[in-house]
């Protein structure tokens, strides 16, 4: 039977391969054959060109899900780069892979049309004869926006069950031969995909481009100022003495996935520091390695930055440099005494692990210059070089605090010898970069990690022979209070997250406490060392050393709890027979005996030792969340208008709901509310946090689900890169709108709340509202900002009789 079924598959994919070359050879004799076609610099159309009319449209209406590693068919939408090198039916996500792929980062490992086709990426605009005719004939682009016009979606009704909105749903990435059959198979998948089409003024604008040949200018020159900024850095990063190459190395090898911005410069103006076979002064040649710690294959490195489009908010991670950065630096790695005797190798035994290869760093140095910027390097944790991912994320708790030890305190984070003598047993994956014996690999890492965790504590036992542990003073107060950094939030949006500044929501059942060691490995295991194209054992090695990782994270926070209270704690977060098994053989509590120099004079240490450390850290950190903590009858902010405070009084009660009735709420709702036409819309986002009984296991999440303990957070502005829903409601309706979420107790109820106040897929006021979202957060932040990524806004949908089935 199954050699009938495979002989069956096989016939089928020869007839469908069969059929394609017959329609290449169609095409090949209706249009030409196909060749890369050179569009830069060639003369555009005098109506229409690309900067001014069509990128516009490409940002704000097709970003919205051609963007990043998950960019269906990998076709990017974000620049001209992503459009030219077109779409492809290979995989970035792909966590059953034996073997890595080749990567496909645009800008990165092709440059040219021809060099993408090698790749067995083809063309979404015309690459066959060039004629107006053709060009519209012959191109994805226009086919897929002409679909949308000739079966526009239902406006006002709900969306068609045809549509697959499935995050595993299967990429059509036909070609303009195949697409004859594609629109027969599928008339309704027009583009923009189960969304509301273009307007007449957008389709027309992008038509008349296509018809002209998809032609482009070269963009301008960079301004004077950007020129002069960019030679003083790299000169900078290109000095010449061994320790001026090793700053440079650890800098880039932190920062590769920035996009820089420069004080002085543009908003919306970025950079990337790269490695080139090329010095300054001359073009870049990018060197284009899967990690930033492979060997470049060149005598000498230069350290350039090169322009950078950012668009979406789900890839864009910002690290600011000024002159005083750069005198940051100077005083970090240069003012300190301390010898440089060689570089380390690239071998990825040493390359792989910073306590090796940058031994000769002072420990303390690199960790204040993690610590600057600490809020950078717990977000590229969380987007890394990835965009998203389950089966990572759910590593972590849906929300949690992250506090940092206090550099000049912390004897582990400054003693730069031990660090050294611990260096093996420090080890990362990266090292291995892809392997099949998990089982062994794991074993390995776990024993070393053992080792790591027995000699810091004897360490540590050595210093505290009057027992007494950690006090709130060993905890980072953000160089007295001068820097944000100090106090982070993590929100998990299932395969998403995101990172604010301060201690938002309520107290959540898990913190971590960070050391310099610590923050460093989860730096080169999920940012520097991880190959989101790299195959299944690498990806799970990477996920189970993480739970090391973040176990210790939370042991450290332990060590602040009341001695008899800390096994107590980690058990209720290690439930179920095979997690507490397992934490028993992987996660040594150590250090029970020694108790915390904090004194406690409440019932509740874990929301008193936060108020401390609020205090402790003073008032660049917000020390109170008014609308999740509010302890008083009217919680307000110092300057807020009367919308607000009407606004909020309504919304905290959102928080009150908890249990099994959350599972109704989609994770991340986006809430407009509308004012008073001489005042601003207000915007807010209700944040789903989901509980697990453990995060000690990478599949079968469901199964660890425990609703009962979920529950909802409230918080001004926008949060998270995926919106599952936006809501819009008056102001003197709030009231209304709140009393709708605490009668939601299943599908039903939820159903008639949304059919009120969510903007369906179907709404013709969509873009309408998407564009507010996306231009409020973008004024709020001009920087750090971009657009939304619409993969994971939900389906309404209901039943004949008009029962809900699902969203």
């Amino acid at each position: 039977m199954k050699g009938k079924c495979l002989l069956v598959v096989l016939c089928v994919a020869l007839l469908l391969f069969g059929c394609s070359v017959r329609q290449a050879r169609v095409f090949d004799k209706k249009f030409g054959p196909e060749r890369a076609v050179s569009r830069v610099d060639m003369t555009p159309g005098e109506d229409i060109t690309y900067f001014e009319d069509i990128q516009p449209i490409l940002e704000n209406r097709c970003s919205a899900c051609h963007s990043c590693y998950d960019a269906p068919c990998q076709l990017k939408l974000t620049s001209f780069e992503g459009l030219d090198r077109g779409a492809t039916k290979l995989l970035v996500y792909n966590a059953s892979r034996i073997s890595a792929d080749d990567p496909t980062r645009l800008f990165v490992d092709a440059d040219t049309p021809s060099e993408w086709r090698d790749k067995g990426f083809h063309s979404v605009l015309n690459e066959r004869t060039q004629s107006p005719d053709i060009n519209l004939e012959n191109s994805v682009l226009a086919l897929m926006l002409k679909l949308k016009q000739k079966h526009p979606q239902p406006m006002d009704e709900l969306l068609p069950q045809s549509f697959d909105l499935s995050l595993a749903k299967t990429n059509n990435c036909e070609k303009s031969e195949d697409f004859e059959t594609f629109e027969k198979r599928y008339p309704l998948w027009g583009m923009p995909y189960a969304l509301p089409g273009l307007t007449e003024e957008e389709h027309a604008a992008i038509m008349e481009w296509i018809k002209d040949g998809g032609r482009i200018k070269a963009q301008e020159a960079a301004s004077s100022l950007a020129t002069d900024i960019v030679r003083r850095w790299e000169t900078f990063f290109n000095g010449e003495s061994l320790k001026g190459q090793l700053v440079s190395r650890y800098i880039y090898e932190h920062l590769f996935i920035a996009h820089i911005h420069f004080e002085g410069l543009a908003d919306r103006e970025f950079y990337r520091l790269v490695r080139s076979a090329t010095p300054p002064g001359e073009p870049i040649e990018e060197i284009a390695s899967v990690r930033p710690y492979d060997d470049p294959g060149v005598s000498t490195v230069y350290y350039r930055l090169k322009k950078t489009p950012a668009v979406v908010a789900k890839n864009h991670t910002v690290y600011h440099l000024s002159d005083a950065k750069m005198a940051r630096y100077t005083e970090l790695f240069f003012t300190p005494e301390y010898a440089v005797s060689s570089l380390p190798s690239y071998d990825p035994e040493t390359a792989a692990n910073p306590l090796k290869a940058f031994v000769e760093l002072p420990a303390k140095s690199r960790y204040k210059f993690m610590l600057d910027d600490a809020h950078f390097f717990v977000n590229g944790f969380i987007k890394g070089p990835v965009c998203r991912g389950q089966v990572a994320l759910n590593v972590i708790n849906d929300h949690f605090f992250v506090l940092f030890f206090d550099p000049d305190k912390d004897v582990i984070s400054n003693d730069s010898a031990f660090l050294a003598d611990m260096s093996e047993n420090l080890a990362l994956p990266g090292e291995r970069e892809n392997t099949l014996n998990i089982p062994s690999v794991w074993f390995t890492y776990s024993r070393q990690q053992k080792k790591y965790l027995n000699a810091k504590e004897e360490y540590l036992k050595s210093l505290h022979t009057d027992n007494i542990g950690n006090d709130v003073t060993q905890i980072w107060n953000g160089d007295d209070g001068t820097n944000d950094n100090a106090a982070l939030t993590v929100f998990r949006h299932f395969d998403s997250a995101t990172v604010l500044k301060g201690l938002v929501g309520q107290v959540p059942k898990t913190a971590w406490v960070v050391d310099f060691p610590l923050l460093e490995r989860i730096h080169y295991l999920l940012v520097a060392g991880f190959d989101v194209y790299g195959n299944l054992g690498h990806q799970a090695v990477t996920r189970l050393y993480m739970d090391f990782l973040r176990m210790e994270g939370e042991n450290s926070f332990l060590s602040f709890m009341p001695s008899d209270q800390r096994m107590g704690m980690r058990n209720s977060w290690y439930q179920g027979a095979r997690a507490e098994f397992r934490n028993h053989l992987q996660n040594p509590m150590l250090g029970l005996e020694r108790e915390t120099g904090i004194t406690y004079t409440t019932q509740d240490p874990k929301a008193e030792f936060f108020d401390k450390v609020l205090a402790h850290i003073g008032p660049v950190t917000p020390q109170h969340d008014h609308l999740n903590r509010c302890l008083e009858e009217n919680c307000t902010l110092a300057g807020d208008t009367q919308s607000e405070i009407t606004t909020e009084k309504a919304l905290r009660r959102i928080t009150h709901i908890k249990g099994a009735r959350t599972e109704m709420f989609p994770d991340v709702t986006f809430i407009r509310v509308v004012t008073p036409p001489d005042q601003e819309d207000l915007a807010y986002s209700v944040i789903k946090n989901k509980a697990l009984s453990n995060n000690s296991f990478m599949f079968g999440e469901e199964r660890r689900r425990r609703p009962e303990d979920d529950t909802l957070s409230i918080v001004r502005g926008h949060v998270g890169n995926y919106p599952n829903a936006f809501a819009q409601i008056p102001l003197e309706e709030v009231e209304t709108l709140v009393d709708h979420y605490l009668k939601v107790k299943d599908r039903i109820t939820y159903y008639l709340m949304a059919r009120k106040y969510v903007i369906r897929r179907t709404s013709p006021t969509f873009w309408d509202e998407y564009d507010w979202h996306c231009q409020t957060f973008l004024k709020a932040h001009p920087i750090e900002g971009g657009t939304f990524d619409l993969y994971r806004y939900i389906r309404i949908a209901e039943k004949a009789d008009g029962t809900p089935t699902e969203w």
